[in-house]
């Protein structure tokens, strides 16, 4: 049973990505849908008896990766941080597979992109079975190329193309931390298996780690280096501050995969990586403070863009960082099991969100602009009310999903006074992911239309295949939190804070949400009679572009950073190596060389007839000597 939850999806990506033509288009939606459900009923089996029955599992295959110094078994370790982890994979891509079969149903080129989500669940998987760092990183890099594939999957599309090896060279950023972080780990335990690396840590002893009866001593400043690299893995796949401008130009690829990688895999890796390598960052404060800062600036950062942004998809992208900032935020005091918590509740109403926006996009001829859009809500009450629910859900709203563990987040960052900022940070965070929020609702459904006649007039409800999945989602949306939070914050003491500090988020998200419907709706009503209203000073406009443009990320990384390292790469590979030492030694030596070689021996060449005879007089008499000797 534990080896099939990886077996399903590796078979359905084979038969549908080499035998797509075979059984066709819906065939293979049908097998590799078939195939991501039944590793959902296996993942619920997992999870009643390693997390209800509290019965680990940990299963050796075989021995293969062995050196004299390191010695590596495949293995799997099925845990309750693996089953929860598994629930939200193979759940979210089971519908994610569902959703696709509709949404995709006039692509020609349904087998292989089926194949591609199936092979992306089925490394996902990989990754959070794994029971050791190299095993993690097969599947890292795994979902990695697979996020590669399916962004890239139109790839006649020139702008889908450079987002896709944008996504991939950035990660390669996050991917070197990662690298060095393992041969750190290896220089200091020697082996790269979790439960050899928390039994060592366990046992710590101020600055001494007692193993096997003898003293191994691990400097705490190589345990920082450690988590400051393995953090630098996170902060490219989980797109935090820096290493986040893949993110929203992700939004290239089809909406399923959107979704599929911002609510169950690939971002959600880096959060997992921290979860799962908790043991090494207690071990090192300065990592843990360097985590809650990023994590609290990237939610900060994120809110502030999305407040702006136009793209139906690219607001939705933006919370996704903004909502990885929260998860990064609390790992930094050391409440793993609250991430976990988010991240489980995200991935619901994330789907959701992305899912239900490609159904707006499917039915407004493929327009994505929200200020081209607007009195949708009569034509698709549905995909109206799946938004309204996943919103609220983001913005924390009480007694749904997204509040249980919003809210606990803040509360549990507020008892920290060291790093009270953060919870400022979070709090306002969360006033402008209401605004955006109610911002995106209401100039998609509520105002009045800026779409096409043409387009407003063939505007309908998608088939059941693109709704079905909504519907389960929303329920997820709105019940999981509620019915998870005992599991997941079981050895969770919330801090004793009064009841005010408590209700600040909930009123910072209430106030926000009012705000943007107050402006909007006046924006509105202003036009309507004909009145014009004045957007504010210059520092208004500065503000706007700044916000707008993501803080000049992209501007300040390409021209500060990219270009100085286009130049001096051109000026090392170009002048000094291709043009100077390689072609010295290769092809310009080389014909130098025999040139004036030709030019020497042409000198013998002097045409009178005496020094040819006495060449091969000279030449005569040594081969005969030579003869003779022999």
């Amino acid at each position: 049973m534990y080896i099939l939850v990886l077996f399903m999806p590796l078979l359905s990506a084979i038969i549908s990505g080499l035998f797509g033509r075979k059984i066709g288009a819906k065939g293979a939606g049908i097998l590799t849908s078939s195939c991501i459900v039944i590793s959902t009923i296996i993942s619920c089996c997992i999870f009643y008896e390693t997390t209800l029955n509290s019965s680990a599992t940990y299963i050796k295959l075989w021995r293969w990766f062995d050196s004299e110094l390191l010695t590596t078994y495949f293995g799997l370790q099925f845990d309750s941080l693996t089953s929860i982890m598994l629930i939200v994979v193979t759940s979210v891509s089971a519908l994610v597979h569902i959703y696709s079969t509709g949404y995709m149903s006039e692509d020609p080129h349904i087998p292989r992109f089926m194949s591609y989500l199936s092979l992306f669940t089925f490394l996902m998987i990989v990754l959070v079975t794994s029971d050791n760092y190299i095993q993690l990183f097969i599947g890292w890099e795994g979902v990695g190329l697979c996020s590669y594939l399916l962004i890239n999957f139109w790839l006649t599309r020139i702008k889908a193309n450079k987002a896709a090896m944008k996504a991939m060279l950035i990660n390669r950023v996050g991917d070197l931390g990662l690298i060095l972080a393992m041969i750190k780990i290896i220089n200091e335990f020697g082996t790269l298996e979790f439960s050899t690396i928390y039994s060592i840590m366990s046992l710590n002893i101020e600055k001494e780690y007692l193993f096997a009866g003898n003293v191994l001593t691990i400097e705490k400043d190589s345990i920082t280096i450690i988590c400051l690299l393995l953090f630098l893995g996170a902060v490219g796949k989980s797109a935090q501050l820096g290493l986040h401008t893949w993110l929203p130009d992700a939004m290239e690829g089809p909406t399923p995969v959107s979704a599929l990688i911002h609510a169950a895999t690939m971002v959600t890796a880096g959060v997992f990586l921290i979860i799962r390598s908790g043991p090494l960052f207690e071990g090192s404060p300065l990592a843990l403070m360097v985590i809650t800062i990023v994590g609290a600036l990237t939610a900060f950062f994120a809110a502030t863009t999305g407040v702006v942004q136009n793209d139906l998809k690219k607001v939705i992208a933006y919370s996704t960082c903004s909502q990885l900032g929260y998860m990064i935020m609390i790992c930094g005091i050391s409440s793993y099991s609250t991430s976990l918590f988010h991240l489980m509740n995200h991935a619901f109403f994330k789907a959701l969100l992305f899912l239900s926006a490609g159904s707006v996009i499917h039915a407004i001829s493929d327009e994505q602009d929200m200020r081209k859009m607007g009195g949708l809500i009569k034509s698709i009450p549905f995909t109206y009310t799946m938004i309204l629910i996943g919103s609220l859900s983001l913005m924390g709203f009480p007694y749904l999903t997204g509040f249980y563990s919003k809210d606990l987040i803040l509360e549990l960052t507020y008892d920290k006074y060291y790093i009270a900022f953060a919870y400022w940070l979070g709090s306002f965070s969360a006033l402008l992911t209401a605004f955006y929020s109610i911002r995106l609702i209401y100039l998609t459904f509520i105002m009045e239309t800026n779409s096409k006649k043409e387009a407003l007039m063939g505007v309908h409800e998608s088939s059941w295949n693109i709704t079905f999945p909504l519907f389960l989602l929303a329920i997820g949306s709105i019940f999981v939190g509620y019915l998870a939070k005992e599991i997941a914050l079981s050895n969770i003491v919330s801090p004793i804070i009064s009841n005010s500090v408590k209700i600040i988020p909930l009123l910072f998200s209430l106030f926000g949400a009012l705000l943007a419907f107050m402006i909007y709706n006046s924006i509105i009503n202003w036009k309507s009679f004909g009145l014009t209203m004045s957007i504010g000073s210059k520092f208004y406009h500065i503000i706007y572009t700044f916000f707008n443009s993501a803080w000049q990320f992209n501007y300040t990384i390409n021209h500060f950073i990219i270009n100085n390292i286009w130049k001096f790469g051109h000026l090392i590979t170009y002048r000094i190596i291709d043009r100077g030492i390689l072609e010295t030694i290769g092809p310009r030596g080389i014909a130098r060389v025999l040139i004036k070689l030709t030019q020497n021996i042409s000198k013998y060449q002097s045409g009178m007839v005496f020094n040819y005879a006495l060449i091969m007089i000279v030449f005569t008499t040594l081969f005969i000597s030579g003869a003779s000797t022999l």
